[in-house]
């Protein structure tokens, strides 16, 4: 039995691509959670902060006990983070900028964070705290 060329029927097998997507799918969703959270520091807690909603999303310059600087999770240096804001600033001048810094750094080095905003021309710059709670420091 000889068949033409025109009796085959081919198919695309969809089984290994459901299963890479699958897989995909689960990756995103284990790793999405932690993209959001930012850098782990442990903020300031006080009883009557004002709550911001914001429409767009902030800068966020996060600054770690030890005193390491991170514009929305990239190390910098403060000269360097200096040069950056002041990029940034030349392409979205009416951003907002929050500093999170952990409550036990050295309030200089938040003062210097503060200061290389301002000095960038930003003006909405803004300190992030967490709700006091009693019992807990």
């Amino acid at each position: 039995m000889r068949r033409n060329k025109a009796d085959f029927l081919s198919q695309i097998n969809v089984t290994p691509f459901v299963d890479v997507m699958l897989v995909l799918l689960i990756i995103f969703m284990i790793t999405a959670p932690m993209l959001q959270k930012g850098v782990e520091v442990r903020l300031p807690r006080v009883k009557r902060a004002p709550v911001i909603q914001l429409k767009e999303e902030p800068l966020v310059i996060t600054v770690r006990r030890d005193g390491t600087l991170f514009l929305n999770s990239h190390t910098f240096s403060l000269k360097r983070l200096s040069v950056k804001l002041r990029a940034l600033h030349k392409e979205v001048p009416k951003k907002r900028v929050l500093v999170r810094a952990d409550g036990r750094v050295e309030y200089e080095k938040v003062l210097k964070v503060l200061a290389a905003a301002r000095e960038a021309g930003f003006v909405q710059v803004g300190l992030v705290t967490a709700p006091y709670r009693e019992g807990k420091r």
